[in-house]
């Protein structure tokens, strides 16, 4: 009879760092597939990894923006790409207190700056995803005239940039000491709710209008309600 004792599970290996200098390319094939290597570099200070994340949302949101415009042509063409990232930039601002105080509450022993380079990752990857489903919108934004469709569509892949960049922000926050994820779920639900104000807030981002911004406060569920039954009078018209 074999008595000798089970095996030990070896834990996994720590991931490699990256390197001292890494390229834009470098700092979104590690976003995408082990975002824990940029938190490490983060986390040392080396190669500027924050600022490679901010222009890696920038210019993302930046071309989804622009061809988010081409909807609607003309001065969309940079005041929705404008809009876009000045929205997540807002949104990022407003949330940043919240988030860490939530995540203090979870057991995460972070400071400030490891934190917003958790956010930013966050940002980053749900850019990313924006700008990979850009050709669908721009395919879309050619095609058809039904601006309630649109926002549909921008909304069903907004969600799911969420989604993933929210599993992003809740991994790597755990690799850096988070011990539960109660309260920090909270804070995503939050954050995804001032994204979508932001939206509203920043309005038109489909469609135009005669003012670059709006001249009256509207809740972001009261827009799309009243932008729907718009779009059905319109079509009943027809």
């Amino acid at each position: 009879m074999n008595t000798s004792p089970p095996p030990v599970p070896q834990p996994a290996p720590a991931p490699e760092p990256m390197p001292d200098s890494p390229s834009i390319m470098n700092v979104i094939e590690n976003l995408l597939k082990q975002p824990v290597r940029l938190m490490q570099a983060c986390k040392s200070g080396k190669g500027g990894v924050p600022a490679k994340l901010i222009c890696i949302a920038a210019v993302s949101l930046s071309v989804f923006g622009v061809l988010l415009g081409t909807f609607s042509g003309g001065e969309q063409l940079w005041a929705a790409p404008l809009k876009i990232v000045l929205g997540m930039v807002v949104a990022v601002l407003i949330c940043t207190p919240s988030l860490y105080i939530f995540s203090a509450l979870d057991g995460l022993n972070g400071r400030l700056s490891q934190i917003m380079a958790v956010l930013l990752g966050m940002v980053a990857l749900l850019a990313l995803l924006m700008l990979g489903f850009a050709p669908i919108i721009w395919v879309f934004s050619t095609s058809t005239d039904s601006i309630g469709f649109m926002g549909f569509l921008v909304l069903v892949f907004w969600i799911i940039g969420l989604y993933f960049g929210s599993r992003l922000l809740v991994s790597t926050a755990t690799s850096l000491g988070l011990q539960t994820t109660g309260y920090l779920r909270i804070w995503i639900v939050i954050f995804t709710v001032v994204t979508l104000q932001m939206s509203t807030t920043l309005r038109p981002l489909i469609g135009t209008s005669p003012d670059l911004l709006p001249t009256e406060k509207r809740f972001f569920l009261q827009h799309w309600l009243e932008q729907f039954n718009d779009e059905n009078q319109a079509v009943r018209q027809k």
